[in-house]
């Protein structure tokens, strides 16, 4: 059975006590389960995860459905490879605005509609923004979007992707989370009892 608790944010006051904390979703072994199996394949069918995790499409369906209401689970999609759709120039830009709301206005609209800009951010560090953009080629990269960017900001830096090294491997971090929660249940049952946990 899943379980909420407090996660301290890492601003911490002069005594080091949190400013504010963040409520978190703690998962159980059935809702880790069912989100490794669709990280890894989107299309899996409640029957087939019921049979997988040894339990019944109504309980899995019960799950998912709670994992959708707490925000935990946004929607299932697909991975592209853009490279196969000709797409094969990615970059990654960093930029900040000018004083001035106006200007920051602009940037965000362009960032927010231009479709090649995969994805951005607002950051702390050198950067106050930074985006991942994908073009056909770098030419068209840079004069489709560094050029019409570039008047926007106090400057803009970019590194071009040359080869990727790891792609996201959620079902890794899922396993990550399912081992820190066993370490911390180890913690607090030194003992070495084992709890029984609801499946539904």
């Amino acid at each position: 059975m899943h379980s909420w608790e407090w996660g301290d944010s890492l601003a911490k006051g002069k005594r080091g006590k949190p400013v504010w904390k963040t409520q978190v979703y703690v998962p159980d072994d059935l809702d880790l389960f069912i989100m490794g199996k669709m990280v890894e394949d989107s299309s899996t069918t409640f029957k087939q995860l019921a049979t997988l995790a040894k339990s019944d499409q109504r309980t899995i369906a019960k799950r998912y459905e709670r994992l959708k209401r707490e925000g935990i689970v946004k929607r299932a999609t697909i991975v592209v490879d853009w490279s196969r759709l000709g797409l094969t120039a990615t970059a990654f830009l960093g930029t900040a605005t000018p004083h001035g709301d106006e200007s920051r206005r602009k940037l965000l609209d362009f960032m927010q509609h231009e479709p090649r800009v995969l994805e951005a951010y607002a950051t702390l560090g050198s950067h106050e923004y930074f985006m991942t953009v994908l073009d056909v080629n770098m030419e068209n990269l840079r004069e489709g979007v560094c050029d019409k960017m570039e008047p926007l900001t106090m400057g803009l830096s970019s590194s071009v992707v040359v080869k990727s090294i790891k792609n996201p491997d959620y079902k890794g971090l899922l396993e990550y989370l399912r081992s820190a929660r066993k370490r911390k249940q180890g913690d607090h049952n030194p003992s070495g009892e084992v709890s029984q946990r609801s499946m539904a």
